[in-house]
């Protein structure tokens, strides 16, 4: 009977072991993305409110008195040097044939007083022209020329008035409002449109007067709303305080990337180092699994075998997070996936081409 028992005991542990290893080739091998731990200059950052300016936006006003002909709807794309509004310049053109007019007959009067100065000159010798009239005639000339060329330069100022009838844009634009329409007269200086440009972008924040010592032109400064994250660099600085709030205005010129996907108006938040940048280990905040008995990343070995390391979270940028643990740079963490694995999984890798197709490891 015992040597039954032994027998039988066997057999299930025989049983037991199969089903394990059945059971164990059949469970899905997981696939995770993974990324480099990096050995990076970090600094802790504060979240300050920015907002989206254009940095090159005008009032268009009118250049002459007259009545409009056209002013561009708002939503209109304007290149630079096209109109942005038209003038009526008959009364102009009016104005600059009459002064035309005025000039021939002051060419006339030159002509004719030179002609006079030259015969009295030639009698001059002969008691029939006095001293006094050859003079006058003289004084005479030169205002028939000083008149002449006074009318020479109204001419030129009604044709710099006629070239202003056109308003035209001094940079490629979108009209956002405007204030008059055709038909209406409106005077010299009065806002016609206005004009913006939202190809050239810059964020203005509002940075607290005791970050100014880490704040320096040229730096690079993440920007970021809740659906995406850029890298812009401080292009100027107003260091001067403002008492009530105590801040400085810091202006951040934003990547060509963005202006496709961001507008002008848009409320951001700017990233603003709060201690000197310091290297430290980092992994992606993606590779962080945290549990209320700590923090960890799995590790991916050259196998493909999934090892659990705890870490110690430190300082943050984007989406970099310093840690401390057994981790070097070079090593490989899932950043996709690792809330799933367990301690020896075994995992296929996700690997990112730079052509943007997706390939999977089969290894391990």
């Amino acid at each position: 009977m015992p040597e039954k028992m032994k027998r039988m005991k066997g057999l299930l542990v025989s049983a037991c072991l199969l089903t394990g290893s059945a059971l164990a080739q059949q469970m899905p091998t997981m696939v995770v993305q993974v990324a480099d731990v990096g050995h990076t200059e970090i600094a802790p950052t504060v979240a300050v409110p920015g907002t989206i300016y254009s940095r090159n936006e005008v009032q268009v006003t009118a250049g002459v008195t007259g009545q409009l002909l056209m002013v561009a709807e708002p939503g209109t794309v304007v290149q630079q040097g096209e109109p942005v509004a038209r003038i009526d310049r008959r009364a102009l053109l009016l104005q600059r044939a009459e002064q035309e007019a005025l000039l021939q007959r002051a060419e006339i009067n030159v002509r004719q007083l030179e002609s006079q100065l030259r015969r009295q000159r030639e009698l001059q010798g002969s008691s029939l022209v006095s001293e006094f009239e050859l003079e006058q005639t003289e004084a005479n000339r030169d205002l028939a020329l000083s008149d002449a060329n006074i009318t020479r330069v109204r001419i030129r100022q009604i044709d710099d008035q006629i070239r202003r009838t056109e308003v035209l844009a001094p940079f490629t634009g979108v009209v956002i409002s405007r204030a008059h329409r055709g038909g209406e007269d409106v005077a010299r200086g009065e806002v016609l449109a206005q004009l913006t440009d939202i190809r050239n972008m810059e964020v203005r924040a509002f940075v607290p007067l005791k970050h100014l010592p880490r704040t320096v032109v040229g730096d690079s400064i993440s920007v970021f709303t809740a659906g995406a994250v850029y890298d812009g660099r401080i292009r100027s600085l107003v260091p001067t305080g403002d008492v009530r709030s105590q801040t400085f205005e810091a202006r951040i010129d934003l990547p060509v990337s963005a202006l496709d996907r961001w507008t002008v108006g848009q409320l951001v938040s700017v990233a603003v180092p709060i201690r000197t940048r310091e290297l430290a280990i980092t992994v992606p905040r993606d590779a962080l699994v945290l549990r209320h008995n700590g923090s960890f990343v799995f590790r991916i070995s050259d196998d493909n075998i999934a090892e659990k390391v705890e870490v110690e979270i430190g300082d943050s940028a984007g989406e970099l997070v310093a840690v401390t643990g057994s981790l070097q740079p070079g090593d490989r963490v899932a950043v996709r996936g690792a809330e799933n694995l367990s301690e020896g999984a075994s995992v296929k890798v996700m690997l990112s081409q730079s052509t943007g197709s997706v390939a999977v490891s089969s290894e391990g």
